[in-house]
């Protein structure tokens, strides 16, 4: 008999540990789309001090995507900002306590060949899962004709799942119950060289993450700072009598800074 009771406690202490699997789920709002609603943003890069250029976007109604509603988000002029650009240049959408946005991504590396990266229902962010979780990925292929040499360009585009911060201060503001997340380009690039009946693939860019974009989500308020880091060096090109327009190397910071906002009811 005694055994059997101890059978039976230890069953149920393993159901009750299992009752953390089913935690309530987080359902804060970090980024209202009701109507009406306006964020403006102060852009600076590293080179200044002050805000170079000011971003307002605004909810200017919704859209369709195979039958899912999504935000359509819009700014007066061109966005200064590039979180800002990402955001006004698709369709938005809340899905429990996701962000997930829709449409393409262009990698704003000067000089570099154009890639425009596919958004289909990537995460931004998912506010009930793990710190350093995955939410996104993708990777593909390509290949451009750069003054007259065939490159083979390979990225991966991935989010990826921040900590949740109690406060968070950025400008002359402090936050409370503020989550983060990222985005990450890793790009790898080479160049087709004949040699005979040959064809050698050589490195020009070996695989580095280029672009990395940290974002800072408020609660019942949205984006609040958003930093794009751009960071590369290229191979030795001028040993191997190649010559591309494209930066040796480079290092970009620049941030967005939230200045003012209105939230619609």
């Amino acid at each position: 008999m005694k055994k059997i009771f101890t059978l039976f406690l230890a069953i149920g202490l393993v159901a009750c540990n299992g009752d953390d699997d089913n935690a309530v789920a987080n359902t804060t709002n970090y980024f209202p789309t009701s109507a009406n609603s306006t964020w403006t943003f102060n852009n600076t890069d590293q080179d200044t001090e002050t805000a170079d250029t000011a971003d307002v976007m605004r909810v200017n109604g919704t859209e369709d995507v195979n039958g899912v509603s999504h935000t359509n988000l819009d700014s007066a002029e061109i966005p200064g900002g590039f979180m800002v650009g990402v955001l006004t240049d698709n369709l938005v959408r809340r899905d429990g306590g996701k962000l997930i946005i829709n449409g393409t991504l262009g990698a704003p590396i000067e000089g570099f060949p154009a890639i425009t990266i596919p958004l289909s229902n990537v995460i931004l962010y998912d506010v009930n899962t793990s710190n350093g979780a995955t939410l996104s990925t993708f990777s593909e292929t390509i290949t451009e004709t750069v003054m007259e040499l065939p490159l083979t360009i390979n990225y991966t585009s991935t989010s990826i799942q921040g900590d949740a911060l109690a406060s968070y201060t950025t400008g002359n503001q402090t936050y409370t119950d503020v989550i983060r997340s990222r985005i990450i380009l890793n790009l790898s690039i080479s160049v087709a060289i004949v040699i005979g009946p040959t064809t050698l693939d050589v490195p020009i860019l070996t695989a580095q993450d280029v672009l990395v974009v940290d974002n800072y989500y408020a609660a019942n308020i949205g984006l609040v700072f958003s930093e794009a880091t751009v960071d590369y060096e290229l191979a030795d090109l001028e040993s191997l009598g190649i010559e591309l327009p494209i930066p040796e190397s480079d290092t970009q910071v620049s941030t967005a800074t939230l200045a003012a906002y209105s939230i619609g009811n």
